[in-house]
């Protein structure tokens, strides 16, 4: 008898875990279920080998990418990632690599060259792998190897499952209040209404191996089309993997952004794609509608800021542009002040209330390159061209750290000055 109360006991247990885990995320108990299956599977895995390919339709165009994923959870893992987008205007291949205790992110050039290398040490080692799993193509295995997908189901409910002999294929629908969305929203409010709807998630299907990993992942929009798919190509688990790939020395040369200082900076600062890297060339029109190419690294410290007119905070956040534009004159610091709106006369309206100038971007072409989904949004770029800051929104503090981040960058001497320098 006492036996078979335990046995009672446990399986109460067992099902009053699974129906806590059903009302958090408010799904049905067969996909609850599921995924607490699933969870356990995942806690059994010791190291991942993954190649995928990846398709996403989005308001900045089609974005292709192949990858591979290595990992020892927890913090192990070596990411390489090529990406092609705007009909092969942009490519990009990016390598990251941690040990655990450190970690790089490392640009490529098409042609192979090490660009810009960015690293951070065991203090920022948790931050920076979960901000990393956001943007991972494959879902990863969390250091706790557990609950990999608290995550997609705060942003997505599921409501079907079916099992099937290589797994499980679930189907649900995106949560109307879920972060996803209203960064969505964000970005299409920094971008313009043309086409939203369009772009906004509705439908996801989903297929995971039995040994708890995504084999194919889909996005819908409202109308049905297809948004984006990841499929894995190739998926290999608990195999030998060489300790070596977790280690990454840099080139000679290239400059190195350290990481642990921007998770210590206010939250103004953001992290971004082109941080630590080669800033694009950046193209855009004075309002007389004459073309303008600035070019990175040419020459003096660039100080780009994305805006928009009609926004309150971009015209605050404007008045403090312009007082440093005044105050940083002749030094050679140059200030870009670009805005995607159409309507010249207003444009025009606001530049004869500020003395920096004011560049269109009438195709938006600098607003898909540099990726803008909120605004404002200030690059500070350094003397070699390399993204040194980003930051994002306007408050109080704003003038003072961007004050601060100019003057850091315009003492600092450019890496072809010092060599001059020293041939001498």
């Amino acid at each position: 008898m006492r036996i078979l109360l335990f046995v009672f006991v446990c399986a109460s247990a067992l099902f009053a875990a699974q129906n806590e885990s059903s009302n958090l995320f408010g799904e049905k108990e067969p996909v609850a279920k599921a995924f607490y299956e699933i969870n356990e599977r995942l806690a059994s895995l010791e190291c991942l080998d993954l190649t995928y390919t990846s398709m996403v339709h989005s308001m900045q165009g089609d974005v292709f990418q192949s990858g591979s994923i290595i990992q020892e959870p927890p913090y192990r893992f070596r990411s390489e990632v090529w990406t092609h987008a705007m009909d092969g205007i942009t490519r990009s291949h990016e390598l990251t690599v941690s040990n655990g205790t450190n970690g790089w992110e490392v640009s490529i050039s098409p042609s192979g060259k090490t660009v810009a290398v960015s690293f951070w040490t065991l203090a920022s080692m948790g931050d920076i792998f979960y901000s990393f799993m956001e943007r991972a193509t494959p879902f990863l295995i969390t250091p706790a190897k557990t609950n990999s997908y608290e995550g997609l189901r705060y942003n997505y409910i599921f409501t079907k499952v079916k099992k099937a002999s290589d797994g499980w294929e679930f189907e649900g629908n995106i949560r109307h209040d879920s972060d996803m969305l209203k960064g969505i929203a964000k970005q299409a409010a920094a971008m313009g209404p043309q086409g939203f709807s369009n772009f906004v998630p509705d439908r996801v299907s989903m297929k995971i191996s039995n040994d708890g990993i995504v084999k194919e992942f889909k996005r819908y929009n409202l109308y049905g089309n297809l948004l984006s798919m990841m499929t894995l190509k190739r998926a290999l688990v608990n195999t030998y993997v060489d300790n070596k790939i977790f280690y990454y020395t840099p080139p000679q040369g290239v400059f190195l952004s350290n990481l642990d200082i921007l998770q210590e900076l206010p939250s103004m600062y953001v992290r971004h794609a082109l941080l630590g890297k080669k800033a694009p060339d950046i193209k855009v029109n004075y309002l007389s509608g004459k073309d303008k190419i600035i070019k990175p690294g040419a020459k003096g410290v660039i100080v780009l800021t994305f805006f928009a007119s009609w926004s309150q905070l971009c015209r605050e956040y404007m008045v403090v542009i312009d007082k440093l534009h005044s105050k940083y004159a002749g030094t050679g610091v140059q200030f870009v002040n670009v805005s995607d709106q159409q309507d010249m006369k207003t444009l025009l309206a606001f530049q004869r209330g500020v003395d920096t100038i004011i560049y269109s971007d009438p195709d938006r072409s600098m607003v898909k390159t540099y990726d803008i989904d909120n605004i404002p949004k200030t690059f500070i770029i350094d003397k070699q061209g390399i993204v040194r800051y980003v930051m994002e929104g306007f408050n109080t503090a704003s003038e003072v750290e961007l004050g601060k981040r100019i003057d850091e960058l315009k003492e600092e001497k450019a890496e072809k000055e010092t060599e001059e320098k020293a041939e001498k």
